[in-house]
This record gives structure tokens, C-alpha cells and sequence, in this order.
């Protein structure tokens, strides 16, 4: 009898240690990785879609994670260690962006590579977790959480925008952002609402001339930017090799 209980113990402590394990490098780039079960099928691939759109403008990999448990690990270990395993972000820009949740211990935490870590500082990561995921984990809301830290007024998307002066897709999450208005357009030239109001301003004959050439220089900036800016990275059969000396914030819902 004292075999069998001493047999079901080391049993029980390598189910525990398998569950706690830091989950395989996929063999793709794959943004969201939702090992605890916390997405639907849907959400899952919305969330996939504006995180593959955040790579293709920008090359920054900005990869979810989610798992049961941290087992004996403090989280900041567990996510500097799964960072390093997946090699997020490309190898020569350290450009990944880890966010780990974890349901057991009810913990998060960003985790940025070095070549993020002055577009999302730690400071603007935490008013984000603040505003967007203890509220809406707490109520069991995790893909609204999720949604809020990319989309918010100065979420990532926005943040990522403005570093790299590229449009960054994010309609598969829904609505636009309430800061997505005319300013938006306004960053990297002149989009056609200004064009429009240029017709009725310079509708004289002297001033056709000039309304031309802001047509033309509109029309080609927005070109430009739809195509992403002139980066691409694309996926290079995995994550790219990136490194993170630490830095991102966390806590608890």
C-alpha cells in the first residue's frame, strides 16, 4: 500500500511539472497560442489577423500566450524564459512583444525585446493592463481585455503606427478606435477629406495649379503607406530569433 501511495505521488508531481512546462516553440509563427482555452475559435482568428497585419507593416511579432499554470515559476521567470525559447521578434531588430496570461495564479505580463522597449515602455504597457485587462479579465472577459490593449486610444496598434509611420489593419477586431479620426490620416499626409475641402478652396484658376500637385503628393503618400511603409519581414519559417533583457510590466486581475 505505501509503494502505491508513494507511485500515485510521483505520478501526480510529473503531471504537475508537465503541466508547468514551458509549452514548444510552434513550428510557424504562431501569434496567438491558446493553451489554457481562454478564446473561441473566432476570436482567436480576429486577434490572429490584426497581430499577422502588426508583422507584415511593421516586422514586430507581438505574440499571445496563454497557459493553465506557471507551476513553481515566478511569472517574470516563466516569460523571460518562453521569450528566449520562441526567439520572439526578428533576430537583428529584438522587436518581439510577449503577452503571457496565466489562468491558475490569475497573472499576466508583457514582456518586450530590447528593440521595443522605447515604443512600449513600461509605464504606457501598465496603464494599459490598468484600463484595459484587470477589468475585463476580472469579469471573465479575456478576449475584450486583449482587444483593449491593441486597440485602445494609445494601445499597440496606435503606439506601432506612430513608430513606424505605417497603417496597421486592425478592422478584424471591430469598430475604430476613437482616436482614429481625421488626426489619424493627418500623420502621414493629405487624405482625400483634406483634398476635398482644397477643391472648394483653390477652385480659382490660379489655384489649380497647386491643387494638382497636392493631389498627386496625397495619392502617392497613401500608396505608400497602404503597402506598409516599405517593411515586410514575412514569417521566415518561425519566430525570428529576438531577444528581451526583461523589460514589460504585470500583474493580476
Amino acid at each position: 500500500m505505501k509503494k502505491l501511495f508513494v507511485a500515485l505521488l510521483l505520478l501526480v508531481s510529473l503531471a504537475s511539472l508537465a503541466s508547468a512546462a514551458i509549452p514548444s516553440r510552434p513550428a510557424s509563427l504562431t501569434f496567438v497560442n491558446d493553451f489554457a482555452n481562454l478564446l473561441s475559435a473566432s476570436e482567436e482568428q480576429e486577434l490572429t489577423a490584426v497581430l499577422s497585419s502588426i508583422e507584415r507593416a511593421t516586422t514586430a511579432e507581438v505574440v499571445i500566450v496563454t497557459v493553465p499554470t506557471l507551476g513553481e515559476l515566478k511569472v517574470f521567470d516563466y516569460t523571460q524564459r518562453l521569450f528566449s525559447e520562441w526567439g520572439i521578434g526578428k533576430r537583428d531588430k529584438n522587436n518581439g512583444l510577449l503577452l503571457l496570461v496565466s489562468t491558475r495564479e490569475r497573472e499576466f505580463r508583457f514582456h518586450t525585446g530590447y528593440g521595443l522597449e522605447g515604443v512600449l515602455p513600461d509605464g504606457r504597457l501598465g496603464s494599459l493592463y490598468r484600463a484595459h485587462i484587470v477589468p475585463e479579465f476580472g469579469q471573465g472577459r479575456f478576449f475584450d481585455g486583449l482587444r483593449g490593449v491593441l486597440l485602445a486610444n494609445a494601445g499597440i496598434v496606435r503606439l506601432l503606427e506612430r513608430e513606424y509611420n505605417v497603417t496597421i489593419d486592425s478592422g478584424a477586431l471591430g469598430a475604430a478606435r476613437p482616436s482614429a479620426g481625421i488626426a489619424r490620416y493627418l500623420e502621414g499626409g493629405l487624405n482625400l477629406f483634406v483634398v476635398i475641402i482644397l477643391i472648394l478652396i483653390l477652385s480659382t484658376r490660379g489655384g489649380r495649379g497647386l491643387l494638382w500637385f497636392l493631389l498627386g503628393h496625397s495619392i502617392g503618400n497613401m500608396n505608400r503607406r497602404g503597402r506598409g511603409g516599405g517593411f515586410g519581414g514575412g514569417f521566415g519559417g518561425g519566430f525570428g530569433g529576438g531577444r528581451s533583457g526583461g523589460g514589460g510590466a504585470g500583474g493580476r486581475w
